[in-house]
């Protein structure tokens, strides 16, 4: 492989996360880190590391291609920035991979896929398990047949978030500081991957994903934020094929993700976020199928390894695209726009200091274990502070013009 001229958008938060990741995951004989944008430059963790190895500092992304070129543009700032900074790329002929979610809308999504095909470059997106091996070969034997008909899938996160978290001018807000669209929310973000995950291994090709075609939603929020940090999805696709999602930042206990998936002929499970979580297909004649693991850091750092080859052979495929998110966020625009956000009862909050400061539900992520069971939404399962499910329509869904954010805040 050729040796590829890489920069980066973002050098802390998630930005250095990602350059974390490169330093420990991908070959350095794969890239030239040529370059980090960061209008805060200054603060980044990696600052002085990264100039002793010869890497240039920009505040502006104009300013970096004014100066010089990269062959693959990794970004990972804040999701209202995402759109314009795709579209410099693709004008300067840089390759990108960008952080999920690509886009606030749908609308906006699709105009960046576009844009990058009349650019003539390659663009992916973020989402970590479309790019790893163990859910490739999933997906193709869902797609052989060997699993048989899918019958659910089902998700689970508790992933709780403290003050800090939120403190922040775009996670969990609407809009950002500029009043630019964010709609950040527990399902476009943090646990994004796993309502992707169930439409993206559906997909009607290795290239797709499916889009429910059925949904009822129950959203809620502990945090006093702007969008909701608690989500109950379930819903059907075409075919028959049932899904649920239970994902929480205002659970009392933190618990990695568990997904199950149940097909006619066998059951697929997947568990925790090192590099021992395997994907286990248990067959129904007692025979298993291990996939590896697929939800460590280093299975992350595959999306940045399949760009980096993209960027070096563009005839390769490209495993999560423009077109590949659309389902999930379709699914996300829609319940913004169409379902209310429920609070959680105050008297249930309870107020903790350690390991920092948060606000969390007692009892919450045991109770959405317990729905993500039986497949079943709060209300369904007569929870005490649970509030009517609503129906989402998706059908010829195709772009976001939500009201509701016009006034500031979801009600």
């Amino acid at each position: 492989m050729k040796k590829i001229r890489l920069a980066i958008v973002g050098a802390g938060g998630y930005g250095d996360y990602c350059l974390g990741l490169l330093e420990r995951f991908v070959d350095p004989a794969s890239y030239e880190l040529v370059a980090a944008i960061d209008p805060f430059y200054e603060k980044a963790p990696r600052l002085e590391k990264l100039r002793a190895e010869g890497v240039r500092f920009f505040r502006e992304l104009d300013d970096f291609y004014a100066a010089d070129s990269c062959e693959l543009l990794l970004i990972a700032s804040p999701i209202y920035l995402h759109r314009e900074q795709c579209l410099t790329a693709f004008a300067h002929g840089s390759h990108v991979l960008c952080e999920k979610p690509l886009a606030p809308t749908v609308q906006e999504a699709r105009e960046i896929g576009e844009a990058a095909e009349k650019a003539g470059v390659r663009l992916g997106v973020g989402f970590q398990m479309s790019f790893c091996k163990p859910i490739q070969d999933l997906k193709r034997d869902i797609l052989a047949g060997v699993l048989g008909r899918p019958l659910m899938l089902k998700s689970y996160v508790s992933w709780q978030r403290f003050d800090s978290y939120y403190n922040s001018p775009w996670k969990g807000r609407l809009r950002g500081q500029n009043g630019s669209l964010v709609l950040d929310s527990v399902i476009t973000n943090a646990t994004a991957h796993y309502l992707h995950n169930t439409c993206f291994v559906l997909g009607r090709d290795m290239g797709s994903a499916l889009l429910p075609v059925e949904l009822r939603a129950e959203l809620y929020n502990g945090k006093g934020i702007e969008s909701f940090d608690t989500a109950f999805l379930r819903g059907r696709f075409e075919g028959g094929c049932e899904f649920y999602l239970a994902v929480t930042h205002s659970g009392d206990k933190n618990i990695d993700p568990v997904l199950r998936y149940e097909f006619e002929n066998a059951v697929v499970t997947a568990s925790g976020n090192d590099d021992s979580a395997e994907i286990i297909a248990a067959f129904r004649d007692g025979s298993t199928k291990n996939y590896g693991a697929a939800l460590g850091e280093y299975h992350v750092a595959e999306k940045i390894r399949s760009m980096l080859a993209v960027a070096a052979d563009p005839s390769r495929a490209v495993a999560c695209t423009a077109s590949t998110i659309l389902p999930q966020l379709t699914v996300c625009n829609a319940i913004v726009e169409q379902c209310d956000v429920n609070l959680f009862p105050a008297e249930r909050m309870a107020r903790v200091s350690e390991p920092e400061p948060g606000w969390f539900m007692p009892g919450l992520a045991d109770e959405a274990w317990r729905c993500f069971e039986a497949a079943r939404l709060p209300s369904e399962c007569g929870l005490p502070w649970a509030q009517p499910a609503q129906t989402v329509i998706l059908k010829d869904y195709t772009a976001f013009g939500c009201a509701k954010c016009e006034k500031g805040s979801v009600k």
